[in-house]
């Protein structure tokens, strides 16, 4: 029996490969996949930078809140030639209000390099800023924490106004006489007194989607923090003894 061998034949070797469009379809979707990666983390980091604003921007206004506080807490009134006066008044609009108060507090930083003690005067308004130092008004308004160091009558005072907050929509002062809220106070009309307590509160502007200013709609109120201070300090008047020496009756407005 014969067994034919065929020299010099060659077998097919299979090969395993891709083809084209298997290769067009993976790299289609490796780079869907990453598309999505790479919009997901930028939502996420836009949604992170959000949020470090608006915490940024809670932090600034409640640090807004905890000046005037430490002013007030400190608040006293004296029968001197300065310290004698406690007046707030208000100016209301159509659409916002804008209170100022002036009053004299022991808020002040005793420095070594600056000859003023403890004792200042601080004021509290709004103005309405130019933007950018072109006449055109800015939004909202801008709020100004004005002291005065020097309160020695003979010399010239130093007025130091302070920018504290900008795009306030309103500032609003009440004062308690120990029975009502009062909308204004001034201890130079009637008797030297303080109130019993101050409710103070700012409204901010409100910011749309896009984070532009956007005028408030009529069934929305604006953003707004709001506190009430008890004032503990208590007016001070010298009255002269009978020999000759200055003694100090403290009030206690009725407390």
């Amino acid at each position: 029996m014969k067994t034919n061998i065929l020299k010099g034949s060659s077998s097919r070797s299979t090969r395993s490969g891709f083809t084209l469009m298997e290769l067009l379809v993976a790299s289609v979707a490796f780079a869907m996949i990453v598309l999505v990666i790479k919009v997901t983390l930028m939502e996420s980091m836009e949604m992170r930078e959000r949020g470090q604003k608006r915490m940024d921007q809670l932090n600034t206004r409640m640090r807004i809140m905890e000046i005037i506080e430490s002013d007030l807490k400190q608040c006293m009134l004296k029968e001197t030639s300065f310290a004698q006066e406690f007046r707030g008044e208000t100016v209301s609009g159509a659409m916002t209000r804008t209170d100022q108060l002036e009053f004299y507090t022991a808020s002040g930083i005793i420095q070594t390099n600056q000859p003023w003690g403890h004792l200042q005067k601080v004021r509290y308004y709004l103005q309405q800023p130019i933007y950018e130092g072109r006449s055109e008004m800015a939004e909202g308004y801008t709020l100004y924490r004005e002291v005065t160091r020097n309160l020695l009558p003979a010399t010239d005072s130093i007025v130091n106004p302070q920018a504290i907050a900008n795009e306030i929509a309103s500032l609003k002062f009440q004062y308690y006489d120990g029975e009502y809220w009062q909308e204004t106070w001034d201890s130079t009309v009637d008797e030297s007194k303080l109130p019993k307590a101050v409710r103070v509160r700012v409204e901010f502007l409100r910011e749309d989607a896009n984070g532009q200013l956007a005028n408030r709609p009529n069934n929305i109120p604006y953003p707004s923090l709001q506190t009430t201070v008890a004032l503990l300090a208590t007016p001070q008047i010298e009255e002269e003894s009978e020999d000759g020496t200055t003694q100090t009756d403290n009030n206690t407005n009725g407390r």
